[in-house]
């Protein structure tokens, strides 16, 4: 994105000691900072050109879909973010579970890029 240590502490609202623990491999980086940092890169990535929501990009049965939040919520670009969604048929119990198929997943690369997704 472009930011410095200090400047990315200060936009996750962390310190700048977290950051440097995080890089170094001395702390995991908790969930809630790794969903900021994904939807920030999102952010920084936006085009004028919309992808294909999920259901369609990955040919989500119709009887998923409707039961899956993504849909309800009308946001299909944005699925990799919201819990429970039903991806490959069945929600994830963890974020940990949910991140290991968003990040082979071609709207999740669409939307954050595959060099953030591969972090």
């Amino acid at each position: 994105m472009g930011k410095n240590q200090q400047q990315l502490a200060d936009l996750l609202g962390i310190s700048v000691r977290a950051i440097h623990s995080f890089e170094q491999g001395w702390r995991k980086v908790p969930v809630h900072v790794e969903r900021q940092i994904l939807f920030l890169a999102m952010l920084a990535r936006a085009t004028n050109k919309p992808a294909a929501p999920c259901w369609t990009a990955t040919r989500c049965p119709t009887d998923v879909r409707k039961k899956c939040p993504a849909w309800e919520l009308k946001a299909g670009n944005f699925c990799w973010f919201i819990n429970g969604t039903l991806c490959k048929g069945a929600s994830r119990r963890t974020w940990k579970a949910k991140m290991e198929i968003c990040r082979r997943c071609k709207v999740f690369l669409a939307a954050v890029g595959p060099a953030v997704a591969a972090t």
